[in-house]
C-alpha cells in the first residue's frame, strides 16, 4: 500500500502545490495546518470507491464528464507547470539557458518516461518523488539551525477588516490537494483502494506542512505571502545558494513527476479505444498503443505552450474554471456513493464531503481574476469532451 500511496503522490508534489503552501503560509500563518486539516478531511471524504457499481448511462456520462473536466483542466495546469520547471532552471541553474527549451525538455522526457515498460516507468517516478521527500526533510531539518526572523509568526485569528487568515488561506489553498486518484497504472501490482488514496493524501499534506512550517519558521508571513516564488525565499532563507539548488531540483523533479501523472491519465481512455477498435498489427503492438496515445495530451500541451499560454493570466482563469467543476464532480461522485452506503455515519461523512467540495468550488473561483469566463470556457469544453466519450463509447466499445 505504501508504493501505491507514493505513485498517488506525483500529482500533489508539483511545483504549484509547493507554490501555494508557501503563499499559504504567508496568508494564514499557523492557521495553515488547521486550512490543511480541513482540505485532507475533505478529500478523504469523498474518496470515491475503487470497485464502482454495476454500470449505468448515468454512470458512464459522470465518468465522461470527469475526464472532460479534468482533461481541460490538466492540459493548462501542465503548461503552468512545465513553466515553472523551465523558469526555476533558468534562475537556478543555467542563466543563459533558454527557459522554454527546458520545458519541452521537461515534457519529452516525460512522455519517453510514458513509453517505457510500466516496471520501469514506476520505478523512474518512484525515485523522483523519493529523492523529492528527502529533499523535503533535507531543507526542513536544516531550517532548525536557522535564525528565526523578528517578525511574529502568525496573525491574529480575526484581523481588523472583518476577514481571517484562515479563510484568506482556504480561498487560496483550496485547490492543495486536489488530483489524489489521477494515478493508475497498467500493471496489476498496483492495487488501489480508499485506504491508499488516504495514505497519499496524508503523506502528501505531512511533508508539504513539514516544509511550510520550516519556511515560516525562518522567512515570516509577510515575505512569503508576498512573493510568487515563497518555496525559494525559504530554501535560500535555510542553507543559501544551496538551499536554492536543492529547491531548485524539487521543483523540476515535481514539474517531472507531475506530468507524468497527467499523460498516464489523460492517455487511459485512448489505450482502451485502440484495444476494441483499432487494426490488430497496431493493437498488438503495446508501443504504437502507447506512443499514439500519449501523443495526443503531449501534442494538446505543446501547442499550448508554443501559443504563450504559460504564465498568462487567462491560464490561471482556465485552470480555476476546471478546478471549480473538478470539485462539483468530487461531489456529484460522492453523492452517487451515498445511495449505496448503508451506514448513517459514513453517509453524514459523505454528505459533509460534498457541501465542502461545493464552498470549495467557490473558494477557487473566487481566487481567479476573471472567474466568470474560466468557469464558462471550461463548462463548454468540458461538456463537448463528456459528449464524445458517451458517443464513443456507445459506437467504439463493444
Amino acid at each position: 500500500m505504501l508504493t501505491t500511496a507514493l505513485l498517488a503522490m506525483g500529482f500533489l508534489l508539483s511545483p504549484r502545490a509547493f507554490m501555494i503552501t508557501g503563499s499559504g503560509i504567508g496568508l494564514a500563518g499557523n492557521w495553515y495546518f488547521l486550512v490543511t486539516a480541513f482540505l485532507l478531511a475533505t478529500h478523504i471524504a469523498t474518496i470515491p470507491p475503487r470497485t464502482p457499481n454495476r454500470k449505468s448511462t448515468n454512470a458512464d456520462a459522470l465518468e465522461s464528464f470527469g475526464y472532460g473536466i479534468r482533461f481541460f483542466s490538466l492540459v493548462f495546469f501542465s503548461c503552468s507547470i512545465l513553466g515553472i520547471a523551465g523558469y526555476a532552471f533558468n534562475e537556478v541553474f543555467l542563466y543563459w539557458f533558454p527557459n522554454f527549451l527546458f520545458s519541452f525538455i521537461i515534457l519529452t522526457c516525460s512522455f519517453f518516461t510514458s513509453l517505457a515498460p510500466s516496471c520501469k516507468a514506476r520505478k523512474i517516478q518512484l525515485i523522483a518523488i523519493i529523492t523529492i521527500l528527502i529533499g523535503i526533510v533535507f531543507l526542513s531539518v536544516a531550517a532548525l539551525w536557522a535564525p528565526s526572523p523578528k517578525e511574529s509568526n502568525s496573525p491574529n485569528f480575526f484581523l481588523p477588516y472583518g476577514s481571517s487568515p484562515f479563510s484568506e488561506g482556504l480561498f487560496f489553498m483550496a485547490p492543495l490537494l486536489i488530483g489524489y486518484e489521477l494515478y493508475a497504472s497498467s500493471s496489476t501490482k498496483d492495487k488501489f483502494t480508499g485506504s491508499s488514496y488516504a495514505l497519499a493524501l496524508t503523506m502528501a499534506a505531512l511533508f508539504l506542512s513539514i516544509f511550510a512550517y520550516a519556511a515560516l519558521s525562518i522567512s515570516g508571513t509577510e515575505k512569503l505571502a508576498d512573493s510568487t516564488v515563497p518555496y525559494m525565499i525559504g530554501a535560500k532563507k535555510i542553507l543559501g545558494q544551496n538551499g536554492r539548488y536543492i529547491m531548485g531540483g524539487i521543483i523540476i523533479l515535481g514539474s517531472y513527476v507531475a506530468f507524468n501523472t497527467i499523460l498516464l491519465f489523460l492517455k487511459a481512455p485512448f489505450i482502451t479505444l485502440m484495444d476494441f477498435h483499432l487494426s490488430a498489427q497496431l493493437s498488438s503492438s503495446n508501443l504504437g498503443k502507447q506512443a499514439v496515445a500519449t501523443t495526443v495530451p503531449a501534442l494538446t500541451v505543446s501547442i499550448l505552450l508554443l501559443r504563450g499560454y504559460a504564465g498568462e493570466p487567462i491560464t490561471e482563469s482556465y485552470i480555476a474554471g476546471g478546478f471549480a467543476l473538478w470539485f462539483v464532480f468530487y461531489g456529484l461522485s460522492t453523492i452517487v456513493s451515498v445511495i449505496n452506503t448503508d451506514l448513517l455515519i459514513a453517509k453524514l461523512f459523505k454528505i459533509v464531503g460534498t457541501s465542502s467540495c461545493l464552498y470549495l468550488a467557490y473558494a477557487v473561483l473566487k481566487m481567479s481574476e476573471a472567474p466568470l469566463k474560466g468557469l464558462i470556457v471550461a463548462g463548454v469544453v468540458s461538456i463537448v469532451i463528456a459528449a464524445l466519450g458517451i458517443i464513443g463509447r456507445k459506437m467504439l466499445l463493444p
